[in-house]
């Protein structure tokens, strides 16, 4: 954290931190279509998918980490998402289901259990993604605002320049009216002529 008072490498942070949570909020996205499938996929789909949330664990672990070196670096606490992890519940479900299908003997859970389970789990990632959604609409929001300033500004730029240029030319002649006299008085010079011979 102390290495981000260096400008340009808070700057670099700051473009960290936007993409990290537009990818993790995509990736968040791809987590709960996995979950909903999950247990109606074959045993290979499964291990895989299994894999895939275990993954998606720790990642989300890691950036939680990464989020809240953010907070310590001074990003508003209404900018940083809101992590909540599924309940690990979650997981014992997806494993004893992935054991049951290569016939391993697991404890009975009932099919209303699993759906409470997994309806609790989606949700809470679910509400994830709408916290991540929120940050990416106030970011359009802000993005919107300071393009509309910048816009603004240059128009006032562009009418004082136009008035300060129709004042001068008012208040002075044109070059073409000065007394018939060339405007350039040094002859122009030729940068593609080869240079004069030069005599000792």
């Amino acid at each position: 954290p102390n290495e981000l008072t260096n400008g340009v490498i808070n700057a670099a942070f700051m473009l960290l931190f936007k993409d990290s949570i537009r990818l993790f909020a995509a990736y968040n996205e791809g987590i709960i279509n996995l979950l909903e499938k999950y247990f109606d996929m074959k045993k290979n789909q499964c291990k895989e998918g299994l894999d895939i949330y275990k993954k998606f664990l720790a990642r989300m672990t890691k950036l939680s980490e990464f989020l809240k070196v953010a907070e310590q670096v001074g990003i508003d606490q209404g900018d940083i998402p809101d992590l909540t992890q599924a309940p690990s519940s979650l997981l014992e479900a997806l494993e004893q289901h992935l054991a049951s299908l290569e016939g391993k003997k697991t404890k009975e859970v009932s099919a209303a259990s699993r759906a409470s389970t997994l309806s609790s789990a989606v949700s809470t990632l679910a509400n994830t993604g709408m916290s991540f959604s929120k940050m990416d609409e106030r970011e359009k929001q802000q993005a919107l605002e300071e393009e509309q300033a910048r816009l603004q500004a240059l128009k006032e730029q562009r009418l004082r320049e136009i008035s300060v240029v129709s004042n001068s030319t008012s208040t002075s002649a044109s070059p073409s009216t000065l007394s018939g006299k060339s405007v350039n008085a040094n002859p122009a010079v030729d940068l593609f002529a080869a240079p004069a011979p030069t005599t000792n």
